[in-house]
């Protein structure tokens, strides 16, 4: 995964993301915190998330997007502006 990081951190708009993975299920994920519903609509229809999702490597995605509850988010210590 590390290999790849790089390439993600360079996002526009994209806040930070969090590496998920259960090496015994051999699943992998990742949670991201984008910077505005726009930001997040060019990165689901940019080259590098095209690069992941073709590449036979990988299989079995899903794609799922949510807003932010930022009151209950904070309470518990999240780094939102």
């Amino acid at each position: 995964m590390p290999v790849a990081a790089p390439g993600f951190s360079v996002i526009p708009g994209c806040c930070w993301k969090i590496w998920l993975l259960n090496e015994e299920q051999k699943e992998a994920g990742g949670v991201y915190l984008f910077e505005s519903a726009t930001e997040l609509g060019q990165f689901l229809n940019s080259d590098l998330l095209a690069s992941v999702t073709n590449n036979p490597a990988f299989s079995n995605f899903e794609i799922n997007t949510f807003g932010v509850e930022e009151e209950a988010s904070v309470i518990t210590g999240a780094p939102l502006k």
